[in-house]
C-alpha cells in the first residue's frame, strides 16, 4: 500500500490514531448574513453536500475561516482580505463539477509523497512537529504548487483544472489528498 507522511501541525496525532469525517458542527462559529441565510441553512447545505461530514481540513474552510478579516473584536473588515478560503471554494467547485470521482478536499487529510518533503516542510516550521506515516490505496497525487488563485477568476479555474487533471508545474511539490477514514501510521 503506498505510504505517505504528514506533519503533525497540531501537535494531536497519535499512532493508531483514524482520522475520520465529523458531523457535529455545533462547536463551531458559523458566519450568517442577516435577513439573508441562517445557521441551519449553512448546517444545511453541508449536509446536502457532504453527507458524510467534513474533515478537519472541510470545517477550516468551510466553516471556520471567514472570507473578510475583520479587526479583533469588531465586525469591521481590514482592507485585506483572506484569499484561502476562494482558493478552496473554486478547487472544490471545479472538482465537483468536472472530476467528480476524485476525492474531495472537504473531506480530506493531506500528506507528503515522500519523507524527505515532510521534513523540509517540518523545517520550515521549526522542526517542532511529528511526523507520521498514514497509509492509503485511495490517494490523489497532486502538485500542490497550482494551489493559487492566478491572474483573475478564469485563471483560477485554469489552475484548479491543472490540479485536479494531475498537471504539473516545472517546480512541482506533490501532496496526497487521503480521503478520510485514514489511520495514523507509525511516528518516524
Amino acid at each position: 500500500m503506498p505510504r505517505f507522511y504528514t506533519v503533525d501541525r497540531s501537535n494531536n496525532i497519535n499512532q493508531d490514531m483514524v482520522f475520520s469525517l465529523q458531523k457535529n458542527y455545533t462547536d463551531y462559529e458559523i458566519w450568517t448574513v442577516q435577513d439573508i441565510y441562517s445557521e441551519r441553512d449553512v448546517i444545511t447545505r453541508i449536509d446536502q453536500l457532504y453527507s458524510e461530514g467534513l474533515s478537519e481540513h472541510g470545517i477550516q474552510y468551510l466553516i471556520k475561516y471567514g472570507i473578510v478579516l475583520f479587526q479583533e473584536g469588531t465586525r469591521s473588515p481590514l482592507p485585506i482580505t483572506y484569499t484561502q478560503p476562494m482558493i478552496e471554494a473554486i478547487f472544490e467547485l471545479i472538482r465537483q463539477s468536472e472530476f467528480p470521482q476524485l476525492p474531495s478536499r472537504m473531506q480530506s487529510m493531506f500528506a507528503w509523497c515522500n519523507l524527505s518533503d515532510a521534513r523540509e516542510f517540518n523545517s520550515s516550521l521549526g522542526d517542532k512537529h511529528s511526523i507520521f506515516e498514514v497509509e492509503s490505496e485511495n490517494a490523489f497525487i497532486a502538485d500542490q504548487r497550482l494551489l493559487y488563485l492566478g491572474g483573475s477568476v478564469i485563471g483560477a479555474y485554469e489552475m484548479a483544472r491543472k490540479y485536479w487533471s494531475g498537471h504539473r508545474s516545472n517546480n512541482y511539490k506533490l501532496e496526497a489528498v487521503i480521503p478520510l477514514p485514514a489511520i495514523i501510521g507509525n511516528k518516524i
